[in-house]
């Protein structure tokens, strides 16, 4: 564990979403290979690995191939028997199982997210302040949005069991905006994410909903 944030494994509880259908991809894109020859997920799993974070990674029941993928890690796994209706069921399915532990924050992570580091994943949560009641994620005023990871204290986690469809924690975002702490991060890794086989190349972020 980095010394700048000890005690992390008792205060956050990561939560790795990684239940998509990649139907914008037209294949399997979480076992996409990056230009290193590594699959896409393991770059997106490597900053919490590298941080020691322990991730619990949400997945598709029928997602053998992925099943698979992910035993070289022993990591904890939520697998999901019906995912069809977006991306809501996993973000419901990550909260509740976040309601059941004793981790006063919640780290909601992608798994299509494969260019954020440990080293800017580290300056993020440095910068943290851990306030009760409160909302983290990374900000760029340069381009004027929000990133991922998003971070919620534990009070907002019965607010997930609302959400429906393809949605994210974005109405959650709007409806507490006064509780939002927005932490200022340049690093590319936060904004871009893979949609398209073109996005594995792209030198641009594409938009991601925390």
């Amino acid at each position: 564990m980095h010394s700048s944030i000890s005690n992390l494994n008792e205060r956050l509880q990561v939560c790795f979403l990684a239940a998509g259908f990649s139907r914008r991809f037209g294949s399997a894109k979480l076992l996409a290979p990056m230009p290193d020859g590594r699959k896409l997920i393991e770059h997106s799993l490597q900053p919490y690995i590298e941080m020691d974070l322990s991730p619990t990674v949400f997945l598709r029941a029928d997602d053998q191939a992925l099943i698979i993928q992910l035993e070289q890690y022993s990591l904890p796994t939520i697998l999901l028997e019906d995912v069809s209706e977006g991306l809501s069921v996993s973000v419901r399915a990550a909260a509740e199982y976040a309601q059941s532990k004793e981790h006063p924050f919640t780290l909601f992570a992608l798994a299509d997210m494969p260019y954020l580091t440990a080293s800017a994943l580290e300056s993020f949560l440095g910068a943290i302040n851990w306030q009760e009641n409160s909302i983290f994620a990374p900000f760029s005023e340069e381009q004027g949005r929000l990133g991922n990871p998003a971070i919620f204290h534990r009070n907002y986690l019965a607010e997930f069991s609302n959400l429906h469809g393809d949605q994210g924690a974005r109405p959650i975002l709007n409806a507490y905006s006064e509780n939002l702490r927005k932490i200022d991060c340049l690093d590319i890794g936060f904004y871009k994410d893979v949609d398209t086989k073109e996005d594995l190349t792209s030198g641009g972020p594409t938009e991601s909903e925390p």
